[in-house]
């Protein structure tokens, strides 16, 4: 037990699939007008530069919190390309869900924690344990009239969760959320905002959340930012290691101004679509 709690305090942020990657989910467009729109999913250590294809294993929430359809999910080396079905109006979300990494072995020594090197022994007497990186990315994209059911839907141990409509920002008057952890609101947590070419170890621009787990994201100008939260605890009961370290990002638009509502007419959903869009087309 000792060693659990050594670990979950490590400040070494690690990221699935390796060091200093963090992942975004990034739509074409946040409010589309068609009735499909192109995502793109990748690992980054600059935004929005993809450089790891997330996995194909993403899904698609439709506005009634029902499991959606993609028209096409195809992975590649560097992204994975996202397509799915938006038939009706109100807003959608896709997620990667969580996203689980390989498991790495820690060594403590002098007081801090590093990965023990392939075929390295521990010194005599130095604490080790297990972590293993787990991730989630999110976005959510709107047709016609915004709806809030998905956006109250939770995904995952670690989740934030818009309290502002996500496709609701406004640059002027800011972005507020709420961050949970197993469905509480977690406490004094630094929240980092990231802006289009960013590099994710970038830290220096973040809030901190109050003792309610909420917190108020203010910018400077209008544009496309990722939130990503970050926490470590001990892994549940059966995993592989004995700590996880969880990463979770959100992708969204702050906008000078909303855009005008349209009405959205139901679209029928192809029958190939239900037969083959959740098929992965790559690796």
């Amino acid at each position: 037990m000792k060693t659990i709690v050594l670990a979950a305090a490590l400040v070494a942020a690690l990221a699935t699939p390796a060091f200093g990657y963090t992942s975004y989910l990034k739509p074409a467009d946040f409010w589309p007008d068609r009735g499909v729109v192109a995502v793109e999913g990748a690992f980054a250590s600059q935004f929005f530069i993809p450089q790891i294809a997330v996995s194909g294993n993403a899904i698609v929430l439709n506005p009634d919190g029902a499991p959606g359809l993609f028209e096409r999910i195809e992975v590649t080396g560097r992204v994975a390309h996202l397509a799915p079905d938006l038939p009706h109006g109100g807003t959608y979300r896709i997620s990667t869900g969580e996203q689980i990494g390989q498991v790495t072995t820690l060594v403590g020594v002098d007081g801090q924690w590093r990965p023990l090197g392939q075929g390295e022994i521990p010194p005599e007497g130095a604490p080790t344990t297990t972590l293993q990186a787990v991730s989630l990315a999110d976005v959510y994209v709107t047709r016609g009239a915004p709806t809030r059911v998905v956006v109250d839907r939770a995904i995952g141990r670690l989740a934030i969760r818009p309290l502002t409509h996500p496709n609701q920002v406004l640059a002027a008057a800011g972005f507020q959320i709420e961050v949970l952890f197993d469905g509480a609101p977690m406490a004094n947590t630094a929240i980092v905002i990231y802006a289009a070419g960013d590099p994710d170890t970038k830290l220096d621009r973040f809030v901190v959340t109050g003792a309610d787990g909420r917190a108020l994201v203010s910018f400077e100008a209008p544009g496309q930012f990722v939130l990503a939260a970050r926490h470590r605890a001990n892994a549940p009961a059966g995993s592989e290691a004995a700590v996880r370290s969880y990463t979770t990002s959100l992708t969204f638009e702050a906008m000078a101004e909303l855009p005008a509502i349209v009405e959205i007419a139901t679209e029928p959903t192809p029958e190939r679509r239900r037969s083959t869009g959740r098929r992965p087309l790559g690796g």
